[in-house]
């Protein structure tokens, strides 16, 4: 119901309203970055301060929809809505708000408003029509899909809306056709489905800016350049046209030495920061960088991963690497590394292209011994290179002379932009695997490109690119649309006759990206600094900081970086006829600003290719990291980013949150878990406890070699032990989630009761393989299992008495490799002692394996290493060993026992074996059963599945154990957040989904991040106990996961989905998931939910784990703090 509204006759005068309308749309900047409930605070204020201004307060009521908070938003919607009656947003949102709160009815009426007000809007006859399907009106649903679609004929909401009405109306053969246009639409990427976060339902449910408010940068606070260095006489500038030069924090101080390139017999050399804006020559002979020749440019980066940076250098014909050995010494590691030379250097860079976790050197040129204008050499992760550029593409056609790193398209994969003789730069789009894209920048008739930089100067998210051209108009800007094309933008520039170098800086911290560059004009050189005014575009304003009295000689170069450690950014230019020149930045730092140092972990230690985001002042301001050096983030006013937030190359996100500006934030990348696999939790009679991961070997498109993918296992038994599940008024309670950030798609779920005598053990038979056949399902019971002879670790050393019992005591005799999951090669050697050739003989080995990823099976592959799944052999008679058993599986995630049969392989006159790999598996058991195939009687009763429920329910605490990869859960604390992003697709409804559980159909329960299914079996069925057994429980799952694992196939979407008669995943063209009525019925009955995770739009990307209780059949809930 709306209430009764009055203005109180307020009449806003010009400013009043221009305040209001500024306050207004730095809200919509907020919701933008999803910062709701800064934002709420925003709209607020702007209608207090103008009560006219109706827009602000339905942009309120937006905002605290998707915080979740109908009531307030009810309030804030139905007042607008009664003082601007005619704006269409505050009925759609109010529709969106009711359908929320299952208002039907009341939906419906609200649409349909917004639809006469809006009648070309596509979105509103989508929801018309979801809200007549939802109230079975399916001819009217119908009716409005298909006017949704004549408006916009790719909206894949309304497509897929109209196929499950169509469906429901029996028109089997119109739905069929209806879904099949949505996956195109999808697969095409012409529009992404509706879901419910913000911004992805329609742009009437997105906020407004407000007339007059457009955002502006704050006055210019006084700032000059002043001249504090030059480089000493001595130094001879290259005679290549661009003297390169580059810095390189020697000592982690964050003050950087400065490296100049020359020419002559000392060509390269090294200054050290004094601190005060000034550099102070370090002799060769105390770096080691002793090169004649002539420097063209240089790279810092730490190629191998050793915490130190490292320098590659490009003299005129060749390329140098210089390993860092600490201490402001080097070591020319050319040769070691297999660098040669290629082609006639103009300029290089290092760059993760692969995502691999090291860094990897391209260089840009002309050609020469026999190779094309540029040269990717790709770092194999072991101190050396191969070069990869034509497996790449990247050769090029014509001379260049530069390249940088970015995500231009942000698609989480790096790409290069790379300038030169071309018409345009050339944008080199990052496939992941295989040839990149090569595409023009632009299209427009300019002079060629000389040097290139990115920002975002327009605070869109999108990097935008600034050049630097060999004639008239000198510099360009281009507005990233998208990543779709580039716009160029006008910069206040008429009199440049060329342009040298460009570089991105906020020189007055004031959160706006500015930028400088040296060009040519007819009065001689000149550097110029074009202040980012935000909606009112760029202003020269070198005048104002004196740089139109500083004389150059031939400037080719430009530098940005803090060089005195006060928090303003200063400037270095080297010129090709002169010394090299430092200019200090004076009174930038009155502004406030954050220095930013990063530090990789599983990515490459220099961070570069992260992307950074920092939150302060209500704005916000993006940076990718293209260099080892520090980030100087203005913060404008502000003492402190209100956020840090971090997507590392590998995809880890990660936040800081109230950062201070007062030191330099120092951040090491998150040492987080990606994927583990689905887990699965039993109830004990008091709580919820860890029992395994599950199907880890169902994971599907893992990288295994070039162009070969792995072959899934989709289905596994777990063992639950008696003490761990306990009936629960009639029902066993199990939760079966998503602890990480993969996507499950479960076939079948069974529990089965195994009773069996008391002093004997069950096992499923089963194992992880790396190819077929895998394991046959069968139970294994073990009366006399009993400890082997003896056993000895790979250095011989006795490790009996860890494999004695299971204690979490592992033999650990192996050195892991830098690639996760993979050690040196180690051998296991036991002595079985007696045993029986007439019986079964079988080791139960009870461990857990630290998995590999498809991006360390790629990494290692680069190394020329390759997985050695554990083989067994046996020692003979005479001393030799055979190999009896080239993979006899490992333990398929956390801790379980693993059943090697070697009945019939084993030779009657062996009792030694020895079993080597190079995974990181930790042994904590080992037991060997030589029993007689058994006549012990065993009762198996499959219990009925009477209720499984999915609903997201946030991440259970991580508990590592002293052992790397001994992980365990408490289910008892929870976070709603958590350091992942979930895969845009289709996932399954919350609430029942049992019937998706009962068979393998390929009718999968599809969930993600942070969501679980309480799955509840009927202890009613079990039969009595005989006296003297006891009973224990196996776990079956059936269905497949898919990780975010660069390296995975189709990573970060829930499609293409698997089936079980696939071949490979991503499956050929001639393959594809059933397409008969009962599979698209499936999909259009269940799998209509487009987001997955927690529905808090403000989440962070970090744990915040609060008690909870849970019991089963009843939702998870929070402790209050």
């Amino acid at each position: 119901m709306l209430l009764p509204f009055s203005s109180h006759a307020f009449a806003a005068d010009a400013t009043t309203h221009q305040q209001a309308a500024t306050l207004n749309n730095v809200g919509t900047s907020l919701m933008g970055q999803q910062l709701l409930a800064k934002a709420v605070d925003k709209f607020d204020a702007a209608y207090k301060v103008d009560p006219t201004l109706s827009l602000a307060e339905t942009n309120k009521g937006i905002a605290l929809l998707y915080l979740q908070k109908l009531p307030e938003a009810n309030a804030a919607l139905e007042h607008s809505a009664q003082q601007n009656p005619n704006d269409p947003r505050t009925w759609y949102v109010l529709g969106i708000l009711y359908r929320s709160e299952n208002q039907l009815q009341d939906g419906l009426k609200a649409f349909q408003r917004a639809a006469t007000l809006a009648p070309t809007n596509a979105d509103t006859h989508y929801f018309l029509g979801s809200f007549q399907f939802e109230l079975h009106n399916f001819p009217e649903a119908v009716t409005e899909y298909q006017k949704a679609l004549d408006l916009n004929p790719t909206h894949a909401s309304a497509e897929f809306g109209l196929a499950r009405a169509l469906q429901r109306e029996g028109k089997a053969a119109d739905a069929r056709a209806a879904f099949d246009r949505f996956r195109q639409i999808v697969t095409a990427k012409l529009s992404t489905p509706f879901s419910h976060n913000y911004g992805e339902e329609g742009i009437l449910g997105t906020t407004e800016d407000a007339p007059g408010g457009a955002l502006k940068a704050p006055p210019m606070i006084p700032v000059t350049f002043t001249k504090a260095w030059e480089s000493p006489a001595e130094t001879k500038p290259g005679t290549n046209a661009h003297p390169g030069a580059c810095l390189i924090d020697l000592d982690n101080s964050g003050n950087p030495a400065l490296v100049l390139m020359g020419h002559g017999e000392d060509a390269v050399r090294i200054y050290r920061n004094n601190g005060q804006g000034s550099f102070d020559l370090i002799p060769s002979a105390q770096t080691g960088i002793t090169i004649s020749g002539d420097g063209v440019a240089c790279a810092v980066g730490d190629f191998d991963n050793d915490g130190l940076p490292d320098i590659a250098l490009a003299m005129s014909d060749r390329v140098l690497l210089f390993r860092n050995l600490g201490n402001g010494k080097f070591a020319d590691v050319t040769k070691d590394s297999g660098i040669t030379p290629a082609n006639h250097p103009t300029g290089l860079i290092f760059v993760d292209f692969d995502h691999d976790g090291d860094l990897d050197l391209f260089v840009t040129g002309s050609p020469a011994n026999g190779f094309g204008s540029n040269v990717l050499w790709r770092n194999n992760g072991n101190k050396t290179f191969t070069e990869w550029t034509k497996p790449t593409g990247l050769a090029g056609n014509d001379n260049t002379t530069q390249a940088i790193l970015s995500d231009l398209n942000n698609d989480r994969a790096v790409d290069l932009l790379v300038t030169g003789s071309s018409a345009a730069p050339t944008f080199y789009a990052n496939p992941r695997e295989g040839t990149f894209k090569a595409l023009p920048l632009y299209t427009d008739t300019l002079p060629p490109t000389t040097s290139v930089t990115t920002l975002d100067f327009n605070k869109d998210g999108w990097m935008d690119v600034a050049l630097t051209h060999a004639g008239a108009p000198g510099v360009t800007l281009w507005r990233n649309v998208d990543g779709k094309h580039f716009e160029r933008v006008t910069l206040p520039i008429n009199d440049a006759t060329a342009g040298y170098s460009v570089a991105a800086l906020d020189f007055d911290n004031d959160g706006w990206i500015d930028l400088a560059a040296l060009i040519e004009t007819a009065n001689g050189p000149a550097l110029r600094i074009f202040r980012n005014l935000g909606a009112d575009g760029f202003s020269d304003v070198s005048a104002q900081l004196k740089l139109d009295t500083l004389n150059l000689n031939a400037p080719r170069t430009l530098l940005a970086a803090d060089i005195n450690g006060d928090g303003a950014t200063d400037l270095v230019v080297t010129q090709q006829n002169g010394a090299s020149i430092a200019l200090l930045n004076q009174g930038g730092n009155k502004n406030h600003s954050l220095r930013i140092s990063l530090k990789g972990l599983a990515d490459n230690k220099s961070a570069i290719g992260t992307k950074v985001q920092v939150f302060a002042n209500d704005m916000w301001q993006k940076w990718e990291v293209t260099t080892p050096d520090d980030i100087i983030a203005g913060l404008g006013t502000a003492d402190k980013a209100d956020l840090v937030r971090l997507l590392w190359p590998t995809g880890v996100p990660q936040d800081e949150i109230d950062v201070s500006a007062a030191k330099r934030l120092v951040l090491a990348e998150l040492d987080r878990r990606g994927s583990s696999c689905p887990t699965l939790f039993a109830w004990n009679g008091s709580k919820f406890t860890f029992v395994a991961d599950v199907i880890g070997a169902g994971v599907v498109g893992h990288w295994v070699a070039p162009r070969q993918r792995n072959v899934p296992d989709p289905d596994e038994w777990i063992k639950i032990d008696r003490a761990q599940l306990k009936a629960r008024n009639g029902k066993l309670a199990l939760r079966f989630g998503e602890p990480m950030e993969e996507v499950n798609y479960i076939d079948q779920v069974r529990l089965v009761a195994i009773d069996h005598p008391a002093g004997t053990e069950v096992y499923p038979n089963e194992g992880f393989l790396s190819e077929p056949p895998f394991a046959q399902t069968k139970t294994i019971i073990a009366a006399h299992a009993h400890l082997p002879k003896g056993a000895w670790d790979d250095l011989g050393n006795n490790v009996l008495p860890e494999l004695t019992s299971i204690d979490h005591h592992y033999v650990r005799d192996f050195t892991n490799l830098k690639f996760d999951g993979f050690a040196n090669q180690h051998t296991l050697t036991l002595d079985l002692g007696a045993w029986n050739p007439a019986n079964p003989l079988r080791l139960l080995l009870h461990g857990y394996v630290e998995y590999f990823s498809a991006s360390s099976m790629y990494a290692a592959w680069q190394a020329g290493i390759k997985p050695i799944p554990p083989y067994v052999e046996a020692q003979l008679p005479d001393g030799s060993w055979k190999r009896i058993d080239n993979d006899m599986g490992f333990p398929a995630g956390l801790p379980r026992t693993v059943v090697v049969d070697l009945t019939h392989k084993l030779p009657a006159d062996s009792q030694r074996i020895r079993i080597t790999t190079n995974l990181q598996i930790y042994w904590d058991q080992a037991l060997v059963d030589n029993d007689p195939a058994t006549t012990t009687r065993i009762h198996q009763t499959e219990l009925p599945l009477t209720s499984a429920n999915l609903a997201f329910r946030g991440y259970p605490q991580q508990l590592e154990g002293k052992t790397p990869g001994d992980l365990n859960y408490n289910y008892q604390h929870i976070s709603q957040t958590g350091p992942f992003i979930p895969q845009r697709g289709a996932y399954t409804r919350y609430g029942e989904v049992t019937p998706l559980l009962r068979h393998i159909d390929d009718e999968f329960v599809i969930f993600g991040t942070g969501e679980d299914m309480d799955l509840e079996f009927n202890a009613a069925a079990e039969p009595t106990l005989p006296k003297g057994w006891v009973r224990d429980y196996f776990f079956y799952a059936n269905g497949f996961v898919k990780d975010m694992d660069f390296y995975e196939g189709s990573p970060f979407t829930v499609g293409a989905m698997p089936f079980h008669r696939m071949t490979t995943y991503p499956y050929p063209s001639s393959e594809h998931y059933p397409s008969d009525a009962a599979h698209i019925a499936y999909e259009l009955q269940w799998n209509n939910r487009f987001e997955s995770g927690a529905p808090d739009t403000t989440k962070l990307y970090q744990f915040d784990y609060v008690p909870t209780t849970s019991t089963p059949g009843e939702p998870t809930r929070s402790t209050p703090k």
